[in-house]
């Protein structure tokens, strides 16, 4: 009878444990599903959150050729160019850099292409500031042969020109990681490794390119006004400085070519910043004219904009900067006694 009440107990105990572990077994298994079912949950919502963020990063608008233009510039960039002024240079490296960016250029305006919104302006922008970069440096290594820019392109003065910066590289390599982040942004969706370079996808290295010709890379808080002038051992691709004032008068008009598929404070910084150059260049014939104080306070509102970087600094502030320097600008010209044409502001 003993050993029979044991042997129910022991039983009993098989039973009971084993029941115990079923539980356990399911309540496992519940836990484990449950969990599986909140990753799930977890990752369809980041995927979610995710593609609203890709698209408030990515509202822009664009003709329907603007990715195909694209496309066709990376080709430019990495193909060997069919131009015969690029053997006829002993195969200059700068000068090559510089005819690339303006084919793209003309590919562009032959295209018609375009795309406009604030992420993908800023790029554009920066896109334009690299081929500018490379136009002026060009400009810069031969104006020793033509102060008009009159050697620019003259490949049978080309063992004359000055030696390639190591700027001209680098402005060269920035405009291949914008165009390779933008066709991941355009043609791909979004979905690729990128150089992290573009306002349009977020780009962690976004500011380095921002500020890689504001300065030299400078920090603006260690910036000083004479950092961005030459004065007249300088160069400055106009001819005189009726036309430079004309020509930044027209850029500034807010209905100007120059601002369009950009947002304004990018336009208004790339004018502000080339005209602290060219204010300097032309530091005589603005003596002569009796202008040294307007000038001047013209090129220290420039500074100070730059130095206040509308990204990083205060955007405020910025407006008022702007609306001072057009301010300035628009009385040089009253003042010129008509040797500027009237400025328009086009608001």
């Amino acid at each position: 009878m003993i050993m029979n009440k044991f042997l129910k107990f022991s039983v009993s105990g098989i039973i009971i444990g084993g029941l115990l572990v079923g539980c356990s077994n399911s309540e496992t298994t519940e836990t484990k599903e449950e969990e599986n079912s909140n990753t799930v949950a977890a990752k369809a919502e980041e995927e979610v959150v995710a593609e609203q963020e890709m698209e408030e990063l990515l509202p822009w608008k664009s003709s329907d050729n603007f990715g195909e233009w694209i496309t066709k510039s990376i080709e430019i960039l990495d193909a060997d160019l069919d131009d015969p002024r690029i053997e006829q240079s002993n195969n200059d490296e700068g000068f090559t850099y510089y005819l690339k960016s303006e084919a793209i250029s003309e590919l562009q305006h032959e295209m018609g292409a375009w795309a406009e919104g604030k992420a993908i302006g800023e790029d554009m922008s920066n896109l334009h500031l690299q081929s500018s970069v490379l136009g002026h440096l060009q400009f810069v290594r031969t104006s020793h042969l033509g102060h008009n820019g009159e050697a620019i392109e003259a490949v049978e003065l080309a063992d004359q020109w000055e030696p390639m910066p190591d700027d001209m590289r680098e402005a060269f390599n920035y405009m291949k990681q914008l165009f390779h982040d933008l066709d991941i942004a355009v043609n791909h969706d979004g979905v690729g490794e990128t150089f992290g370079v573009t306002h349009t996808l977020n780009g962690e290295n976004v500011s380095e390119i921002d500020r890689a010709w504001t300065g030299g890379g400078m920090p603006a808080n260690e910036l000083e006004i004479g950092h961005f002038t030459h004065g007249e051992d300088g160069v400055s691709e106009y001819d005189s400085l009726e036309s430079f004032v004309n020509d930044l008068s027209d850029n500034w008009a807010h209905d100007s070519q120059f601002r369009e598929n950009q947002m304004d404070y990018t336009a208004e910084m790339q004018l502000v910043e080339k005209s602290l150059y060219d204010i300097a260049y032309f530091e005589t014939e603005i003596d002569e004219l009796g202008m040294s104080k307007l000038f001047g306070d013209l090129q220290q509102t420039g500074f100070e904009m730059v130095v206040n970087d509308y990204e990083a600094g205060d955007k405020e502030l910025h407006k008022e900067l702007a609306a001072k320097y057009e301010a300035i600008l628009k009385e040089i010209i009253e003042r010129s006694n008509g040797i500027f044409k009237d400025f328009e502001s086009g608001e």
